[in-house]
């Protein structure tokens, strides 16, 4: 970097209070639609998981890590765009991951399963 002061007088220049609010009020409504159909979907995901757990006589204490789990598999699945194999191979990736720090394979499997609809990893 020559002159560091001429590069931070451009972004000074370039960033300011008024310019990002006018960015902002450009694409607000698009960012909160986007925003409250992934809210409705995570919250719908994690509905699904508690039935998983219900059924399979889960105690509550560890719900928080079986959510987080299932919540590692929604960003792979809908944030992170993952598909086919490697999405499966991801999700054994996961699955290990959390058998390793003390949950049940299968009720890991089963949200797996029937909750995403990702099948064991073919190697």
């Amino acid at each position: 970097m020559k002159d560091p002061t001429r590069r931070i007088s451009r972004w000074t220049a370039k960033f300011t209070p008024t310019r990002q609010a006018e960015t902002l009020a450009v694409i607000y409504e698009d960012m909160a639609k986007r925003y409250a159909a992934a809210t409705v979907a995570l919250c719908s995901m994690e509905s699904q998981v508690k039935q998983v757990l219900d059924q399979a006589n889960v105690h509550t204490n560890w719900y928080v890590s079986y959510l987080d789990y299932a919540r590692q598999l929604f960003r792979l699945s809908h944030q992170m765009e993952v598909s086919g194999s490697s999405l499966a191979l991801a999700a054994q990736v996961l699955l290990d991951r959390w058998v390793a720090r003390g949950l049940d394979a299968n009720v890991l499997a089963t949200i797996r399963q029937e909750v995403f609809n990702i099948g064991p990893a073919t190697t």
